[in-house]
């Protein structure tokens, strides 16, 4: 997935970070898409994704990127349970 993706390039990724693997040059694709990352990814015949010899660039994170892996990090919250109160115990 994407967001897996994009988790791994925050924690370990010094930019420019260049991507050749076209499975993951897709992932740039959407994630660029998105506004979560800055990068690059030329559109000509030979660096259409379609082959082995495609390549992105990425610059960075945006910041509605960074937001989406803290969310994505965050801890699920227990939910609410109405009708009680704390003295019922």
């Amino acid at each position: 997935m994407s967001l897996e993706f994009l988790t791994r390039i925050v924690a370990h990724a010094r930019f420019p970070l260049v991507v050749r693997r076209s499975s993951d040059v897709d992932k740039v694709r959407l994630l660029k898409a998105a506004e979560l990352i800055t990068a690059s990814v030329p559109r000509s015949r030979e660096n259409s994704g379609f082959s082995e010899d495609a390549e992105a660039v990425v610059f960075g994170v945006t910041e509605r990127g960074e937001l989406a892996v803290r969310e994505a990090r965050a801890p699920a919250e227990a939910p609410l349970r109405r009708g009680r109160r704390l003295d019922d115990d």
